[in-house]
């Protein structure tokens, strides 16, 4: 799984980094919201980690144009501050999941790895309720 994060905490994005690549799968960095966004229409990541609150911009203001960017990822927040983000999962335009700080990575990816899922099979039903693709 190719996993982008968007924190604006270098040690954290190292520890995830480091974990979630011993787990096997591919992280990329960014530092902040800008990075983040440019990352993340370069990359096609499956899923973007994001940060709720960062100095620049917080994971709020980021959701609409990742959406735009990589409309294939799910869209994850990653926050100490559960609480309040809690009420922006499930709404159209809130984050595909919702996970804590602090979980071990092996926790981490298994988590990641359903909320993509779910997010995968929600797109493509989606994508067939539209119809066939019209080819010009």
């Amino acid at each position: 799984m190719r996993i982008l994060v968007i924190d604006d905490e270098a040690d954290y994005r190292y520890l995830l980094s480091v974990g979630l690549g011993l787990e096997g799968h591919e992280v990329i960095e960014a530092e902040e919201v800008v990075a983040g966004l440019a990352l993340a229409g370069e990359v096609d990541p499956d899923v973007v980690l994001i940060d709720l609150v960062m100095v620049g911009g917080g994971g709020m203001a980021l959701l609409p144009k990742l959406r735009r960017a990589c409309p294939r990822s799910a869209l994850v927040f990653h926050t100490v501050e559960r609480e309040r983000a809690l009420p922006m999962v499930g709404h159209p335009s809130g984050p595909d999941g919702l996970l804590e700080k602090g979980m071990p990575p092996r926790q981490l990816a298994e988590a990641l790895n359903g909320i993509m899922s779910v997010h995968r099979s929600r797109s493509e039903a989606n994508d067939g309720d539209r119809g066939p693709a019209s080819h010009h």
